[in-house]
């Protein structure tokens, strides 16, 4: 069990390594890139 998890979080950092290209996790900066994605959809 305890390997299953590591493994889940290894491929989890792994995703959001590729995803956020290795920007910092700011909860604030993604939510203006999302309102700003969101406004262009429109």
């Amino acid at each position: 069990m305890v390997k299953w998890v590591q493994k889940f979080l290894e491929k989890l950092a792994k995703a959001n390594a590729d995803t956020f290209q290795g920007q910092k996790l700011d909860c604030c900066d993604l939510n203006k890139q999302s309102n700003k994605q969101g406004q262009k959809s429109k």
